[in-house]
């Protein structure tokens, strides 16, 4: 356990970062279904932060911390090297606008700092009901060689956000993929490709 993350939860446990919490669908559910795993989520508003802090404090779940802050910025600069044993990006802000499209999270950068902040073995989770999320994603995702795409291993997300309630009442197609950090001795797999598409989720019922 790096240093960094036995002073923000005192003790020796994974670590999963969540980015975009929102209005914490996943993270308490998380983090009060797998008590004895850390949940640090990233939340670019700060009064969302603050609510979410507050009801983690009020359901007794001392697994979870919410940091305010630039997620890219965050897993760039200050997550150490092979300490995350999960990722999960869920339904991430498209930003439709032209000019806030530099402001959109998937990137090479920030990929590659996903993959180098993943222990190996570690995964990343992604969920999205907006084509050029899926299209972003793929190609930033599928420019890290360590990065494998698992078919297998669905987002484990049994709830359902806001977010995602939103998109299946317009008819959107929820789209999910996986992708797995490959451990030093599989040396013989694939890297993930941007060809593949990410899969759609089926639509809870």
């Amino acid at each position: 356990m790096h240093a960094l993350w036995r002073f923000v939860f005192d003790n020796g446990h994974p670590v999963e970062v969540e980015i975009g919490p929102g209005t914490g669908t996943f993270l308490l559910g998380a983090a009060a279904r797998v008590p004895h795993t850390n949940f640090f989520a990233i939340e670019h508003s700060h009064s969302r932060a603050a609510r979410l802090t507050a009801a983690l404090e009020a359901r007794g779940l001392h697994n979870a911390r919410v940091l305010a802050g630039d997620a890219a910025c965050v897993v760039t600069t200050l997550l150490p090297a092979e300490t995350i044993a999960a990722y999960h990006i869920y339904f991430p802000d498209p930003w439709w606008k032209r000019r806030h499209h530099r402001r959109r999270l998937f990137t090479p950068a920030f990929a590659a700092a996903l993959q180098q902040t993943l222990v190996p073995g570690g995964r990343i989770h992604v969920a999205t009901d907006v084509a050029d999320v899926v299209t972003l994603a793929l190609a930033a995702l599928g420019t890290c060689p360590q990065l494998t795409r698992d078919d297998a291993m669905p987002p484990p997300r049994p709830d359902i956000t806001v977010f995602e309630r939103k998109g299946l009442a317009r008819g959107a197609t929820i789209h999910e993929a996986t992708f797995v950090k490959r451990r030093r001795a599989d040396t013989g797999r694939l890297h993930a490709s941007s060809a593949a598409p990410i899969t759609p989720a089926e639509s809870p019922s």
